[in-house]
């Protein structure tokens, strides 16, 4: 039930044994209960790891194909899967900021 006190979340948290929480993740996507979280728990932590992803692939000696392969091959499915399974409109900024990240 989405619209629950915090004594009833507890009294049927202990009577079935199971802990309730506010998201779930599921095939690598938060579902949360509020449509307003969903953009902060999946697209802007996909941001984040592609971020850390790019960091560790500076130190190697990549041609310009080859890095343009990898971000192919790594960064472009993650971002496409999200697309497909969460249709929400982001804005401009998003995707500059995408776009700076993978053109450095």
């Amino acid at each position: 039930k989405k619209n629950m006190l915090k004594e009833q979340k507890k009294k049927l948290e202990e009577t079935l044994g199971i802990q309730i929480t506010n998201k779930v993740k599921y095939l690598g996507i938060y579902i949360t209960s509020r449509c307003g979280t969903l953009k902060e728990d999946n697209y802007f932590k996909l941001k984040q790891q592609i971020a850390t992803d790019l960091l560790k692939w500076e130190n190697l000696q990549l041609s310009l194909i080859g890095r343009i392969s990898t971000i192919k091959m790594n960064v472009l499915p993650k971002i496409l899967y999200l697309f497909q399974t969460i249709p929400i409109r982001l804005n401009k900024k998003f995707f500059d900021e995408l776009n700076k990240m993978v053109s450095r």
